[in-house]
């Protein structure tokens, strides 16, 4: 399931693919709070941009107190009307976007979910659609 040793181009430029699981592109509203180690809570609403078993990438509404290694908690739900799915995980990186109203895109490492198997179903599903007209 994974692409770990596919080569990818980007610019004209080959390089090995090193995430362990595919991502797939998924939009879903996430709200947290980024742990500052001082013990400062840095609230943030985002959304993704893409998800795989182990992570997302989202793109934040704040710039303040991100930083590699920081532990975030966040929730997020996978179907409008369902319960909300609370996880924590590890800022892999960040860096800034050039629109306003999402002025950072991060990367999460997934370390704790609550109802992590409707998770990776949601994320499976999107890996894998199956023909709807059947």
């Amino acid at each position: 399931m994974g692409i770990c040793g596919e080569e990818k181009t980007q610019m004209g430029l080959d390089f090995p693919e090193r995430r362990r699981y595919e991502r797939v592109h998924l939009e879903l509203p996430v709200s947290g709070q980024c742990l500052g180690m001082a013990g400062d809570i840095y609230p943030f609403q985002g959304e993704t941009r893409d998800v795989s078993f182990e992570g997302f990438c989202i793109k934040v509404n704040s710039n303040n107190g991100f930083k590699i290694g920081q532990n975030v908690n966040f929730s997020t739900r996978l179907y409008r009307g369902d319960p909300l799915i609370k996880a924590r995980g590890r800022v892999c990186w960040f860096h800034a976007l050039p629109s306003p109203p999402w002025p950072i895109n991060m990367g999460v490492m997934l370390t704790n979910m609550l109802h992590y198997r409707l998770w990776y179903k949601r994320v499976n599903d999107e890996i894998h659609p199956r023909d709807k007209t059947t």
